[in-house]
């Protein structure tokens, strides 16, 4: 049975796998966007608060299996790796780190 440490993280990654299909969802649109809504990444279930990001920005938090982006305030007991007006990206350790690492799309692909 998984930690509860286990439980919050597999939701993050859920929440960042429906993330990468915005991503690439925004390469299909006619008229591209200066900042495209991304969904908070944090461990609450129940969240479903909307974070604005150009694709830059998305990009740079992707570049780190183990980043995450949330609406500020749900931080959790994360280490905070940046604080920029709208969103926050953390890091997550340990377990949850590990569950980032090998549940990241994209060192699946």
């Amino acid at each position: 049975m998984p930690s509860q440490e286990e439980r919050r993280a597999e939701n993050e990654s859920t929440f960042r796998d429906a993330n990468e299909r915005i991503r690439e969802a925004t390469d299909r649109l006619q008229a591209p966007m200066e900042r495209y809504p991304f969904v908070c990444e944090c461990a609450d279930t129940r969240c479903r608060e909307v974070v604005l990001l150009s694709l830059g920005e998305y990009e740079r938090v992707r570049d780190e299996a183990t980043h995450f982006i949330v609406v500020p305030g749900h931080e959790g007991d994360a280490e905070v790796a940046l604080d920029d007006t709208g969103y926050a990206v953390v890091r997550k350790q340990g377990v949850a780190g590990a569950v980032a690492r090998e549940r990241d799309p994209r060192s699946r692909a």
